[in-house]
Parts: structure tokens; C-alpha cells; sequence
């Protein structure tokens, strides 16, 4: 009980990043790949769509860690994302089990991604390699799910209170 006294206030701490980072992703990312990644009428750049991406992941990270997980432990921070991670897996397990890849499954499924929608670089990488030099990686999307685990960086060795 002790323990969920402890980590109780911080275990939301990364999903709230990501839902955070949700609201923000859609309006940034049209408005990068509409402002730089427009070829001709109807064609976008690949390139701007994932640096564009990446950008906004390594947005989400640096500023989400540095605002919202300031003072917490890095095993605090841990905890929290494995809350976010283990839904992204589970999603992607339940997801490839049921096939939900077109139709009405697809949409709820689309729904359901939207707090990981901030990490989509690694899935977009994925399509790139596929489109550009012919060979898939489907690894490379399931990254998708490990991307919170990164705001591990942002944690102290011990929780700041702890300190004397």
C-alpha cells in the first residue's frame, strides 16, 4: 500500500504527456507538411513528413520531460511509461490479432492510437523504407510502443524528496 501512496501521484505522469502532446500533433504536423512538404498539387515530400515527425517526437520528449517529470525518480518515470507502453503493446497485439486494419475496426483502432499518435516517426520510417528502397522492417513500427520509455532520461537517481 505503501508503494501505491508512492507512485500513485506520478504513474499518470507520461500518459498525461501523451495526451498532451495529442491536442498538439494533428495542427503542427499539417501545418509543417502543408508549409514545406507541398511538391506539386497533391504530392507531399516524404522527407518533410518525417523530419516533421521526428521533430515533433523529439519535441514531445525534451519538453515533456523537462516540464512535467522535473523532480520525479527515474524510477518513477519508468513506471509511468510502462503504463503508456504496455497500452501501445497491448493495442498492437489486440489490433494484429483481430486484423482491424481497414473498415470500421480500423477507425475505433485510430481512435484508440491517438495518445500515441506523437510517436507515428517510427511507423512513417517504416513506409519510407518500404516506398524508397523496397525492404519493410516491421520492428521498426513496434519501436512505437518503447518511445515513452525514453523520458527515463529525464529522471534523477532518487525521487528529490528522498534526498537529504
Amino acid at each position: 500500500m505503501e508503494k501505491l501512496k508512492k507512485y500513485g501521484n506520478s504513474i499518470w505522469r507520461v500518459p498525461l504527456i501523451a495526451v498532451i502532446a495529442d491536442f498538439l500533433y494533428a495542427p503542427i504536423y499539417t501545418r509543417i507538411v502543408l508549409g514545406f512538404g507541398i511538391i506539386q498539387p497533391g504530392v507531399i515530400d516524404k522527407r518533410v513528413s518525417l523530419f516533421a515527425d521526428a521533430g515533433i517526437t523529439m519535441a514531445v520528449l525534451i519538453l515533456g520531460g523537462m516540464l512535467l517529470l522535473r523532480g520525479l525518480s527515474k524510477k518513477e518515470i519508468f513506471i509511468s511509461a510502462f503504463v503508456l507502453s504496455a497500452y501501445g503493446i497491448l493495442l498492437l497485439l489486440v489490433q494484429s490479432l483481430l486484423g482491424a486494419v481497414t473498415g470500421p475496426g480500423a477507425i475505433v483502432f485510430m481512435y484508440l492510437w491517438k495518445p500515441l499518435e506523437w510517436t507515428g516517426f517510427f511507423v512513417d520510417f517504416s513506409f519510407y523504407l518500404r516506398e524508397r528502397f523496397g525492404f519493410s522492417l516491421p520492428l521498426i513500427g513496434w519501436l512505437r510502443c518503447l518511445v515513452p520509455f525514453l523520458f527515463v532520461l529525464f529522471g534523477h537517481k532518487t525521487h528529490k524528496s528522498e534526498k537529504i
